[in-house]
């Protein structure tokens, strides 16, 4: 049984009406294609969690730049998804083409682990802790420790050059550079 200290709960002091971000980590998924048919049919319960394929994702700060990103657009009123939830995967992306972004960065039928990111509202009855078991109800495999360590494992650097369009001169197997151009690409898309 995972420990409560395997998830990352956060309040964003510049959005505090944002509520608390709740990231998970699972590894040993046996139900990604079950959990993107029901992300397709529209199932609520599911649409709360915005799921990423963790290839996709470089550093913990890479998906908080990411929600920081949704949450950011969906205060100004300029959400081009109809969810926070997609909204964030769709920030991950460096181009404006939604159904790419959703593609190249949310969950796939195939993906054998995922990371997870929802919000709890202030206002909502719900604890973390609770969050956090439904959510091991959705997600078949094993909860583990989120940090930019437990990411690196599971990141695919060649599918990041190609999501990215990384020049020849990044080098992205620089930790910092790499984290730099990727947080750089998700802060200015729309704005190149």
């Amino acid at each position: 049984m995972p420990k409560p200290t395997d998830a990352v709960v956060l309040t964003l002091p510049q959005l505090p009406a944002a509520g608390r971000v709740c990231l998970a980590l699972y590894r040993d998924v046996h139900n990604a294609a079950a959990i993107r048919a029901e992300l397709l049919a529209g199932n609520t319960t599911y649409a709360r969690y915005a799921f990423l394929d963790p290839r996709t994702v470089y550093s913990v700060a890479h998906v908080l730049a990411a929600v920081y990103r949704a949450l950011t657009d969906c205060t100004a009123g300029s959400m081009r998804t109809r969810s926070v939830a997609s909204e964030i995967v769709f920030a991950m992306a460096p181009s404006m083409n939604i159904a790419d972004g959703l593609r190249r960065f949310g969950i796939k039928d195939d993906n054998d682990s995922l990371l997870v990111i929802t919000l709890v509202q202030e206002d909502e009855k719900d604890q973390e802790s609770v969050v956090f078991e439904r959510l091991d109800k959705i997600v078949t495999g094993h909860r583990v420790v989120l940090s930019d360590a437990s990411i690196a494992e599971l990141t695919n650097i060649e599918l990041l050059r190609k999501n990215y369009k990384f020049p020849q001169g990044v080098q992205i197997t620089d930790p910092t550079e790499a984290n730099n151009a990727i947080l750089g690409a998700v802060a200015l898309r729309g704005y190149s």
